[in-house]
């Protein structure tokens, strides 16, 4: 009975591993061999699985965020590039505000001297679930704001942004797709209240290549406490020359839960 307990065990795990990995596009730069951070999909040479219409997580669909206070947070690119690869040092800045009527917040994005998405794209960019550390290296941001635990397993649906994880700005507002980037929309899922699962005004937001590699990130930081936008300002924050990527799926975590269920069952 064991033996059949196990055979099934392994045969899911298998399945479970081949639909979450995907071929990586080889005219992207390979990541880093070394790693940082908990397993997440998020920076893995893995893309999402295919949408699933309706599908949340445990905590369901993401909530409208009304009442939220005047405020304008600023997240600034630093000037340095974190990954060299791509030949370019992305500059710009995330201004988030609350709207007059106090619902959601309002973004404008300006990027410019981003890497070519013909190449590298699409681009992506996120808020995640902590701050740029000290030292810059973007993987220590974590994965995304996901307060309703959606994870990465399935693509957002843009059409239907309360399922999507709140910090996914890409998957809600549309993928960056020129080397010049400038947006503006109003994102219901976001909140200006500390203390909120929904607030991100003492986190980051992290742009990837399609590879998920992080290229570059900032935090944001209030700037007024009003609904009005201030002048920018870039960061002095020491380049991260090292492995800035966690991986989920890896041959070596595979591998490892495998071997600790036939451990289990033996």
């Amino acid at each position: 009975m064991y033996s059949t307990l196990l055979i099934s065990a392994l045969s899911g795990l298998a399945l479970v591993h081949a639909q979450s990995e995907a071929t990586p596009n080889p005219t992207i730069p390979a990541m880093p061999t070394s790693t940082v951070g908990i397993p997440t999909i998020e920076g893995a040479l893995v893309y999402d699985g295919p949408p699933v219409i309706g599908y949340t997580g445990p905590g369901g669909n993401a909530t409208i965020q009304n009442g939220n206070p005047a405020a304008t947070f600023q997240a600034v690119f630093p000037t340095p590039e974190f990954d060299s690869a791509t030949g370019t040092t992305i500059s710009g800045s995330v201004i988030a505000m609350t709207p007059a009527n106090g619902t959601g917040v309002m973004l404008t994005v300006s990027l410019a001297n981003l890497p070519d998405p013909a190449i590298y794209g699409p681009l992506v960019y996120h808020i995640h679930e902590l701050p740029v550390p000290s030292d810059g290296n973007c993987t220590g941001t974590m994965a995304h704001l996901d307060p309703t635990q959606r994870g990465e397993l399935h693509a957002c649906e843009a059409p239907a942004p309360q399922t999507c994880q709140a910090g996914d700005l890409a998957g809600k507002h549309g993928n960056i797709t020129a080397t010049t980037w400038n947006v503006s929309y109003t994102d219901l899922y976001l909140s200006t209240t500390p203390g909120s699962p929904y607030y991100f005004g003492d986190l980051s937001v992290v742009i990837h290549s399609s590879n998920a590699t992080r290229l570059t990130c900032a935090n944001f930081t209030m700037v007024s406490t009003s609904n009005t936008t201030a002048p920018s300002s870039t960061p002095t924050i020491t380049p991260f020359m090292g492995a800035a990527s966690t991986t989920f799926g890896s041959a070596s975590l595979f591998g490892g839960v495998m071997i600790a269920i036939a451990a289990f069952f033996l």
